[in-house]
């Protein structure tokens, strides 16, 4: 498996992106259409004038083989499983992923990760990306919790650990941007006045999503940001390293974070 060339798939059916996911239905149990429409909601392009050069921009920077060395090296490092990795192009109409995160997006399931990018990413940033991705599908191989009992403290956790892999990978430099919107204080303020008391709400509820991406009345990123900063705190403490927390349980990495616990 590892990263599938869907460039050549880009550039046959770029203006029917429908057709294009016909391939991805096997992963995600959907009609196509409905596939494509649940890809949108994550970051997938829809079709605009200019796609087929940023499919050759990508192709110039050598994504695929790039991104196809790095997948190999974060399987080795984190003995992880073997999983399809499909590259598309990202939606340039999509405002918070062209402006937030530089017109990149990641999705991963189980089984597949879908990494959504754009003519302008660079080698780096992907490699970032995707060790983010595939730190995911080690952590959800890794832990017996069934997805459905997940709850806003494994995804808080499951967030920040992937974070951690990216800083032993590559450094700070390639952090995410949600990683700076708060301190480690205004983290701490946050899980004791509103996270702490929610951090049981199940994965699939609406509460959950609000806490984790910061939604109506709660600040922006708000689980992912509180997320970061507990597994820092637990490293910090503990000396623990992303290959030592792999497998550990989400309630256990934040009873070592002893700035949240104290």
């Amino acid at each position: 498996m590892g990263v599938i060339q869907t460039a050549d798939w880009l550039h046959l059916y770029y203006g029917r992106p429908e057709k294009l996911c016909e391939k991805f239905t096997k992963y995600i149990p959907l009609p196509k259409e409905r596939l494509y429409r649940f890809l949108i909601s994550k970051g997938m392009y829809r079709p605009v004038m200019e796609g087929q050069k940023e499919i050759e921009r990508l192709e110039e920077k050598q994504i695929w083989k790039e991104l196809s060395e790095e997948y190999e090296e974060l399987k080795h490092w984190l003995q992880g499983p073997d999983v399809p990795i499909f590259i598309l192009l990202s939606d340039s109409y999509n405002r918070t992923v062209q402006a937030e995160y530089n017109g990149k997006a990641g999705l991963t399931m189980r089984h597949v990760i879908f990494l959504f990018v754009c003519g302008r990413n660079t080698v780096k940033e992907l490699k970032a990306l995707l060790t983010h991705e595939y730190h995911h599908i080690c952590r959800l191989h890794q832990i017996e919790k069934k997805e459905k009992d997940y709850t806003l403290l494994d995804t808080m956790i499951m967030e920040g650990l992937a974070e951690q892999a990216v800083y032993e990978r590559h450094s700070e430099k390639s952090y995410a941007p949600w990683t700076s919107y708060y301190t480690k204080e205004e983290a701490v303020h946050y899980w004791e006045k509103v996270v702490k008391k929610k951090k049981d709400m199940k994965r699939g509820t609406r509460e959950h999503d609000c806490l984790l991406n910061g939604m109506q009345m709660y600040p922006k990123m708000l689980g992912y940001g509180v997320g970061f900063h507990i597994v820092k705190d637990c490293v910090e403490f503990e000396k623990d390293n992303t290959l030592s927390l792999l497998s550990m349980d989400a309630i256990c990495i934040l009873n070592k974070a002893n700035t949240f616990t104290s």
